[in-house]
């Protein structure tokens, strides 16, 4: 049976969306689902792992269904998701705790941290400054949850996650596409590797680090029980996927360096490209995000103040994320 269908999953910050494309870019079928944003405390902000896997097979059991095609007629499937937040995984693949969202801003002594220690250079290496992404948030984790620090065998995207979870992985298996790593506060971005420099001045421990792949990677083959889950037949090709700003690039036709997009989601994005990576280390408001096309990047500037941001974030934390512009 020929395989003539792609299906794509993005993992936002408040719904999981699901698609079935022709190979050629035609959509056959979508569906959304809201996923929910768990408040424990004032200014906290987290979600459970095992949502975005729940909701990621709901949206494409619906989409297969509603489109009436074969799930052996269906080549692969992706994953995109959130970007600035982090959860992490055991060696079994199971959540060692709750996803830390981009939202949550319990990891503010270790942002000043960051900053107050080594704020220049992680610009210069990651691309991006020490905000409440993914550096702060292992950092937090750490010390303030060592429990939990223990049972971590490697911190993941949402998209790792659940794409983990349809290939079955193992924890030390488990992967982040390079379009994330400018939020993890411990990377060097060139190079699409982890900083040893940075990790040994905090203190993190690099094993607890995922692989770097390309997007497109294959990641493994959906298992017997994922393909049950998702409607779908097991040995699907299962690929790495990115964050949902550089899927967002793609899918507006960004290919090529001088042209924008403008975002309006929870948050607000503005992007161009560029055909060289090139840190903003004098004004330190653009973002460096690597564009899923190898060879180009997305200098942008975020503002976590559109959509449901400013209904979202408490006063104080909006107005500090307005002045970094950044997620």
């Amino acid at each position: 049976m020929p395989q003539s269908y792609l299906i794509g999953v993005d993992l936002g910050t408040s719904a999981t969306k699901a698609a079935v494309y022709t190979l050629d870019g035609r959509s056959a079928a979508q569906a959304a689902l809201e996923v929910p944003l768990l408040h424990p405390a004032p200014g906290q902000v987290q979600q459970a792992s095992d949502d975005f896997y729940l909701s990621a097979a709901r949206a494409v059991q619906t989409c297969v269904r509603e489109s009436g095609i074969d799930p052996r007629q269906v080549a692969a499937i992706a994953i995109d998701s959130q970007m600035a937040g982090i959860g992490s995984v055991d060696e079994d693949f199971r959540p060692a705790a709750p996803f830390d969202s981009w939202l949550d801003m319990r990891c503010q002594l270790y942002i000043e941290w960051m900053e107050r220690d080594a704020g220049e250079r992680i610009v210069e290496l990651t691309g991006c400054p020490a905000t409440c992404d993914h550096g702060p948030k292992m950092l937090w984790c750490k010390q303030e949850r060592p429990d939990d620090y223990a049972r971590v065998a490697k911190f993941v995207t949402p998209a790792g996650y659940v794409a983990g979870r349809l290939a079955g992985l193992k924890g030390e298996q488990a992967f982040m596409d390079y379009t994330f790593i400018h939020f993890s506060g411990f990377s060097d971005s060139r190079a699409c590797a982890w900083s040893r420099e940075l990790c040994e001045q905090f203190g993190l421990d690099m094993q607890r680090l995922p692989r770097i792949v390309e997007p497109w990677s294959q990641v493994g083959e959906l298992t017997e029980q994922a393909a049950r889950e998702f409607g779908l037949a097991a040995g699907t090709v299962v690929a790495a996927g990115c964050g949902d700003t550089a899927a967002c690039a793609l899918g507006a036709g960004l290919v090529r360096p001088g042209m924008l997009m403008d975002i309006a989601g929870t948050a607000a994005v503005f992007a161009a490209t560029t055909g060289e990576f090139v840190a903003d280390r004098q004004q330190r408001t653009l973002l460096t995000m690597h564009s899923v096309i190898p060879g180009l990047y997305h200098p942008l500037a975020y503002v976590a103040g559109g959509g449901a941001g400013a209904a979202l974030v408490p006063r104080p934390v909006l107005r500090q994320k307005l002045a970094w512009d950044r997620r």
